[in-house]
């Protein structure tokens, strides 16, 4: 192989790394500008489907037609109610949450900075009642107390013989709240209509950018996910709505964090779900089969509704598989073993820093006979890198001898040319399990390590492990074996550290963390296999350093 052969290679194979780089490790979303403004042409309205889990997007920047007009709304004066997890405050006239400040989770690290609250922005709407093709207008908006305990309160609203009532009711320790609604009929004719739930958010403001495209903080914003059948959809993009029918057990709007989810509890294959995304708003609504009730009737729809962290255990109480809403990609399966590990470790040591230390050494040595491998095979191919000079210097122009002789050269000497990679690819799934996890992982958010290091979830302030990482894969590219003797691969190779020091400024530290704890110790792998030195020689601390 040429030279010139050799260095494009070595630019695609840095492309290929760059692409997995963005593919697996790189979960944050389209920024948007918090200011943008939001365009509203006439109004689109999606048709139905009639098959189960079916999703239709467009690109139409239109106004999706959630609920009907109500009746004119009563202010009064916010009513609080709270558990051990959470405080609520709740608009009597709206008979909706309009704060929801979780105690165990606050807006920075500071121990005295304010709890996080899930409806932070004028002009969201929590909860409010929709009717899709009603045939009579709702009382919605015009609600009064009708009663109120510690474990939950009614509220009541009554609009030309239609009353409606909203019964919420909660556990002390859960983040979980029920929702009963009752829709009576009181008038001399037949009412009929699709009733259900909506939700507006606004979106979060983006992280400041820092001039360099490649270089992004880490974001927090807010996206839309469901749950249709047994798939789960993430995120849909500005100016796009959806409409899906069929089975859907919840719907919810995420950060990267914490999750407000929607969970209907009389679930059938003829629901309807909406979902509308732009620059600044998140809206969706969830509606059931139609109701159709006689003069006199009435009708009562279960709901529940999740405010809390996105943590399996607390997620898990719905019983919905609310779990599912913390994503992994495709190593789930791998991910949740290592999330309780991490729990485990965390556990003893009582710091999550040390936790994800012990967590990357644990793993490190579990897969040290594959390292091991990898790396004798890469060191036995840069031995033959002489001799396979010669092989093409000999039969340059015999392209199929050259083939021939190159394989009863490996063959001879027990050299799979794949040997150095095989292992590496087998150990990848593992780690790519443990970026998601420790990225994704409340246990992280605002979590302390030591010293001035007071928050995992947070970028290093200092860039201090950033940098000592970029160092460590300096020290890394140097010791490993190379099998190629190619001067410009060499030097691509050692402008990786470089771009990979760049991508982690912003991420947070317990992910750097990890990645820096694991480069050292391959660094000290590798050391200790040119010297010959065995895990128990050296916490005996007895070695003769073997010079290779």
């Amino acid at each position: 192989m040429t030279q010139e052969k050799r260095s494009l290679l070595a630019a695609l194979l840095s492309v290929v790394i760059l692409i997995g780089w963005y593919y697996f490790f790189n979960p944050e979303k389209k920024e948007v500008s918090p200011g943008a403004s939001q365009t509203n042409p006439s109004t689109v309205v999606t048709p139905a489907i009639q098959t189960t889990s079916v999703v239709l997007a467009t690109e139409t920047k239109g106004k999706l037609p959630l609920a009907t007009p109500t009746s004119q709304k009563v202010t009064s004066k916010p009513i609080t109610q709270e558990n051990t997890l959470f405080k609520t405050d709740w608009s009597s006239a709206e008979a909706a949450p309009v704060g929801i400040f979780l105690k165990r989770f606050r807006e920075k690290a500071d121990k005295n900075s304010s709890p996080i609250n899930l409806i932070p922005f004028e002009g969201e709407k929590a909860l409010t009642l929709l009717c899709q093709s009603c045939s009579s207008v709702l009382p919605e908006g015009n609600y009064h107390l009708v009663s109120k305990t510690d474990k939950g309160m009614i509220y009541e609203a009554e609009r030309e013989g239609l009353v409606v009532r909203k019964h919420y009711e909660w556990n002390p320790d859960q983040y979980l709240l029920s929702l009963r609604v009752t829709v009576s009929n009181h008038t001399g004719q037949e009412f009929r209509g699709r009733l259900g739930l909506g939700w507006k958010a606004q979106q979060l403001p983006p992280e400041p950018k820092t001039g360099l495209s490649f270089l992004k903080r880490n974001t927090n914003q807010r996206n839309l996910l469901y749950k249709a059948g047994n798939k789960i959809e993430h995120g849909l993009k500005d100016g796009e709505i959806r409409e899906v029918q069929g089975f859907i057990p919840w719907v919810g709007i995420e950060d990267r964090y914490f999750l407000i989810s929607l969970i209907a509890r009389q679930v059938s294959s003829n629901q309807i779900l909406k979902l509308q995304k732009t620059a600044e708003w998140l809206e969706l609504s969830l509606f059931p089969e139609e109701v159709i009730l006689p003069s006199q009737g009435a009708h009562e729809t279960l709901y529940s509704f999740y405010v809390g962290p996105k943590d399996r255990e607390s997620l898990s109480v719905a019983g919905v598989g609310l779990e599912e809403a913390v994503d992994y990609g495709f190593f789930a399966l791998l991910a949740i073993p290592i999330l309780k590990l991490l729990q485990v470790f965390h556990s003893v040591l009582r710091n999550w820093g040390l936790a994800v230390l012990l967590l990357t050494l644990f793993f490190k040595i579990l897969l040290n006979p594959l390292t091991i491998k990898s790396m004798k095979q890469m060191k036995e191919m840069q031995k033959l890198q002489p001799k396979l000079a010669e092989l093409k210097e000999k039969y340059k122009n015999d392209r199929q001898r050259l083939n021939m002789e190159t394989m009863a050269l490996f063959k001879s000497h027990s050299v799979n040319p794949m040997g150095g990679c095989l292992p590496m690819v087998l150990q990848m799934p593992i780690y790519i399990a443990l970026y998601k996890v420790l990225y994704n992982a409340i246990e992280l958010y605002h979590a302390p390590f030591f010293w001035v290091y007071r928050d995992l979830s947070a970028p290093d302030p200092y860039f201090v492990l950033p940098i000592l990482l970029g160092i460590a894969m300096v020290l890394q590219q140097k010791l490993s074996p190379n099998p190629s003797a190619d001067p410009t691969q060499k030097q691509m190779m050692m402008i990786m550290p470089v771009m990979f020091t760049s991508f982690m400024l912003f991420l947070p530290l317990g992910l750097v963390l990890y990645i820096f704890v694991n480069t050292v110790s391959s660094v000290l792998q590798q050391w200790m296999y040119q010297k010959d030195i065995r895990w128990r020689d050296l916490l005996r601390g007895q070695f003769s350093m073997k010079t290779t």
